[in-house]
């Protein structure tokens, strides 16, 4: 057996977890999906379908906890368990301006029934990636470098891996958005090297996204594409699509696979207010409010495509932070700036979205 048996579990996990839909945000989200993953242990050419639940939470501060689970509808598919918790991990000084660094960690386990071998296997994954990030308005550069590891027990074999990856990411735009990665996998083979792109848009309605990539060494030069979207069914409701061709990844060496997947995402609990048009006031001036409680200790700034996201002061009036904005009708893309540098955007905003970057957006329509 080698060690690309782990990645049919993960592909469904990372299919269902990571697709991009207007329903994304802060708190807990239930997703009932279908989807097509290429299972290695049975065969490189047998495909698995499944019907696939999960539930998810993400904190304010992009922290993430989930727990998932798989049904085959037919009788030689696989059945499969996961749960698995991480996040974005952002440390900042007073003084640091634009500049930021901070840490990617997630941490996986799963576990799963292959019918046609009647055997079990389970395993984890787990992967620290530091990161040192300058922004400038909707623009980004990111540098990375860490550490990825998985094992896996099936059959009564136990294997383990890890690569040590490093890499360069940039991106810009806030409706539109544009984002570039290269990126080194070393192995215990040899480095492979990998560069990408990611196109995307975010309506208020509609999310839609394409990706495509390709490794760059002599020995793993296959391509990579993928693509989907999502639709707005409501304040709570999204339905979401995609479909993938996916190339070896050095850290299991699976095989080239296409794999698709479709599902509805209900958001549950408190959800953000929704979007209407602000009038101006006296002098053309719009008033934009943040409630004290909403906001981290300190001072509070704002920014948005309004001023070239150049952070301007809030002030203080009883329980509430104000801005008077001279704003023509229009639509217009902002975010909060904390004292100690972070950006925010609390739940109860309206037209608050995930901005595709790891972090979040709200949306303002001026009449």
């Amino acid at each position: 057996m080698t060690s690309s048996s782990v990645t049919a579990p993960l592909a469904i996990i990372f299919i269902a977890l990571s697709h991009v839909t207007v329903a994304h945000g802060q708190g807990w989200s239930a997703d009932v999906s279908a989807g097509r993953v290429i299972y290695d242990p049975v065969s490189a050419n047998v495909s698995t379908n499944n019907v696939i639940g999960s539930l998810r939470y993400d904190t304010r501060r992009e922290i993430w906890v989930y727990g998932a689970g798989a049904v085959p509808t037919g009788d030689t598919g696989t059945f499969w368990g996961a749960l698995g918790t991480g996040g974005r991990f952002i440390f900042s000084a007073p003084r640091a301006g634009k500049a930021s660094i901070g840490v990617d960690l997630g941490v996986h386990a799963f576990s799963f029934r292959d019918r046609v071998v009647d055997q079990g296997g389970a395993g984890g994954t787990l992967e620290t990636i530091p990161f040192a990030r300058l922004a400038v308005g909707t623009g980004f550069v990111e540098g990375r470098g860490g550490w990825r590891g998985h094992t896996l027990s099936f059959a009564g074999t136990r294997e383990r891996r890890r690569v040590f990856e490093t890499g360069l990411r940039g991106g810009y735009g806030t409706a539109f958005r544009v984002q570039g990665d290269a990126r080194w996998v070393h192995a215990i083979e040899g480095t492979y090297p990998f560069v990408g792109a990611t196109l995307a848009y975010a309506g208020s309605r509609v999310d839609v996204w394409g990706q495509t990539g390709k490794w760059l060494a002599t020995d793993l030069g296959e391509r990579v594409w993928a693509a989907g979207g999502g639709v707005s069914l409501g304040l709570r409701t999204s339905l979401w699509g995609s479909v993938r061709q996916e190339a070896p990844d050095p850290l299991y060496w699976s095989s080239t696979r296409r794999t698709w997947s479709v599902g509805l995402t209900q958001r549950l609990g408190r959800i953000p207010a929704p979007l209407v048009p602000v009038s101006r006031a006296q002098e053309d001036t719009v008033v934009l409010r943040l409630s004290v409680t909403d906001a981290p200790a300190g001072t509070v700034s704002i920014a948005g495509d309004f001023n070239n996201w150049q952070p301007a002061p809030m002030e203080r009036e009883g329980g509430e932070w104000i801005v008077r904005l001279p704003l023509s009708p229009g639509v217009y893309h902002y975010a909060f700036r904390a004292e100690n540098g972070e950006w925010f955007v609390p739940p109860s905003t309206p037209g608050r979205r995930d901005d595709g970057m790891g972090g979040f957006v709200a949306v303002l329509v001026v009449s």
